[in-house]
């Protein structure tokens, strides 16, 4: 399974700037090992109802998407195919190439 570090900066309410009681979260993860299911990325504890967007930044020539049914990130790189983007192949270290990746987060 990929492991991954989170760090979390901020966890604030936004009911004041869009009425909805929507917990916004940023912060910074660290990739270590990737698995070919992605990286367990659960905010429930922070987001207990269900986290409505969540955006992790390029960084390294790589683009992280967040599978919402599965609460994990999916990691993408360029094949060498042509074709679109290719999921990290299981056992890459992304330690270096992702490290400090910051993330944002919002949900209820």
């Amino acid at each position: 399974m990929g492991a991954a570090t989170k760090v979390y900066l901020e966890a604030d309410t936004i009911n004041e700037k869009c009425g909805f009681d929507f917990k916004m979260i940023t912060g910074i993860i660290t990739f270590t090992t990737y698995s070919t299911s992605g990286v367990a990325f659960d905010l429930s504890k922070l987001i207990p109802t269900r986290v409505h967007y969540l955006a992790v930044e390029p960084k390294g020539g790589y683009v992280a998407v967040y599978d919402y049914t599965n609460a994990r990130i999916l990691v993408y790189e360029a094949g060498t195919d042509g074709a679109a983007l290719d999921e990290v192949a299981a056992n890459t270290d992304l330690s270096t190439t992702m490290a400090d990746t910051r993330f944002f987060a919002l949900g209820k």
